[in-house]
């Protein structure tokens, strides 16, 4: 269904892919697992469109994505790891505002909108005002949002982060529910035992590179290994592997000198209401220099 050819795609001098192909099968959910900082979320934006590759091209049924963007596009279902609804409106604005985004009619918006409230559990909460919402209801209106225009691909960020075992479950079973309807699933995940259960197809990134593309039980067996840990282990602790930084922004370097004397440091000594008391008025007073005043 989705294809990668030597797709390249860096940010400034750091390089995330290098030359990468890959293949994403119709019908199955497909995870992407590797360390923090390997381009999981920046894959995930490449297959919806959100990012251009700067070389190599993506295919939708062999027809490239970056030439047929605004159609391909509304086939597509995202839900990022942070959230992509607006805290303040409510959870049923939010479906109106992402339908009418994806150009969904008004009369079937109103339909699908009923079905979605009562699919994910938030019909009692339709008027609620979305950060006012526990974690679990956040992640269950945000799946919505990414629903709403009923895609052919979902493609999902960490989609059970931050949740209990209880919600953790729930929101898998959901997910499989969607799945079983014949929506293809994408999905990034770093609990590795998820990973195995749900997904078909697993796509492991090391070194700007995928290193391995087949069905959990294959890749495990590929590694004389008992399950996806003990292979991810593998993977991650050899000799030779990059280390990636979760910011892009420049490092300071200190280069500390040889035989350099050491140096007294002053150590202040603050009573603790006087001190916040300090840092109270230099913040009503937006005036962080009043603060280095006082406590010089």
């Amino acid at each position: 269904m989705i294809e990668f050819k030597g797709v390249s795609k860096k940010f400034g001098k750091n390089i995330v892919f290098d030359s990468i192909n890959l293949s994403i099968p119709e019908g199955k959910i497909t995870g992407i697992i590797g360390a923090s900082g390997e381009g999981k979320s920046t894959l995930l934006k490449l297959i919806a469109g959100f990012y251009e590759p700067d070389k190599g091209k993506i295919f939708y049924r062999k027809r490239e994505i970056r030439k047929d963007r605004d159609t391909i596009s509304r086939l597509f279902g995202l839900a990022i790891e942070d959230g992509s609804f607006y805290e303040k409106l409510t959870v049923e604005e939010n479906l109106f505002h992402f339908g009418k985004l994806y150009g969904v009619d008004k009369k079937i918006l109103s339909r699908r909108i009923e079905e979605l409230l009562d699919f994910v559990g938030l019909k009692n909460a339709r008027k609620t005002i979305s950060e006012n919402l526990s974690v679990g209801m956040k992640k269950r209106l945000d799946f919505s949002c990414s629903l709403v225009h009923n895609p052919a691909i979902l493609v999902l960020d960490e989609p059970t982060a931050d949740l209990d075992p209880l919600l953790r479950k729930q929101m898998l079973s959901l997910i499989k529910h969607i799945n079983s309807l014949g929506t293809t699933v994408i999905m990034t995940t770093q609990l590795l035992e998820e990973a195995e259960e749900f997904c078909e197809k697993i796509l492991i990134l090391s070194n700007d590179k995928i290193v391995e593309e087949d069905s959990p039980s294959k890749i495990i067996k590929k590694y004389f290994c008992s399950n996806l840990n003990q292979v991810f282990h593998k993977i991650f602790t050899r000799e030779g592997r990059k280390s990636y930084q979760t910011s892009f922004k420049k490092k300071t370097v200190v280069n500390f000198q040889k035989n350099e004397k050491k140096k007294k440091v002053k150590t202040l000594k603050f009573d603790k209401k006087k001190l916040d008391n300090i840092i109270e008025k230099s913040s009503k007073e937006k005036n962080f220099n009043s603060f280095l005043e006082e406590i010089d």
